[in-house]
């Protein structure tokens, strides 16, 4: 998969529109941290060869958007300031951490089947799909940014539960749209108490 040029150059004015107005320096470098990580995630998504087996090529892209789940809820442990956010945060990273293993021990035992699943080709176009805001406060900032994050791996996982195979994927894609879900309204909740 080609890297569009221009999307790293449209990833930056977007992190510069974002900026507050009057910045709070700490705060606003880890959410620029966050977007960073984000950021890296879709690109070594896109770096990745698709197999064309939906269930490989599904497990190496959820394991890639857990990663960056991971390391952005690490960010709001350490640099969050709110009690609820910092929990959620801790809640995600925890799941998503077992989910990886569970990924890892599938991508090791499943050899890629012979397919021409577009399924890669989608889950690239998810990733570049939604929207979030930033007002230079983590604890917003991050609700914002993962429950955009959480909506791609659920749209991620619908669109994989069209063509996947085996049991355990379609069971772990099922759980992700039914947890994330949930996480999801809990974090735009937070972010949109967390506004001003």
């Amino acid at each position: 998969m080609k890297i569009n040029p221009f999307y790293g150059v449209a990833l930056s004015v977007a992190l510069y529109i974002a900026q507050p107005a009057v910045a709070q320096t700490g705060q606003t470098s880890a959410s620029n941290a966050m977007m960073k990580s984000m950021q890296s995630g879709m690109n070594k998504m896109m770096s990745m060869k698709m197999t064309g087996d939906p269930d490989h090529d599904f497990a190496m892209m959820l394991k890639m958007h857990h990663q960056s789940a991971v390391e952005m809820a690490d960010m709001e442990v350490k640099q969050g300031r709110n009690a609820q956010v910092k929990a959620l945060a801790s809640k995600i990273k925890v799941s998503n951490q077992k989910e990886i293993k569970e990924l890892d021990q599938f991508l090791s035992s499943h050899k890629p089947q012979l397919s021409s699943s577009k399924l890669g080709q989608k889950g690239m176009e998810i990733m570049h799909s939604g929207t979030h805001s930033m007002n230079g406060n983590v604890d917003h900032d991050f609700a914002s940014m993962m429950a955009q994050h959480h909506q791609q791996g659920i749209d991620m996982a619908r669109a994989f539960l069209k063509e996947g195979k085996t049991e355990k994927m379609k069971a772990m894609a099922n759980n992700v749209v039914k947890m994330q879900t949930k996480e999801m309204a809990e974090l735009k909740k937070l972010e949109s108490s967390l506004k001003s």
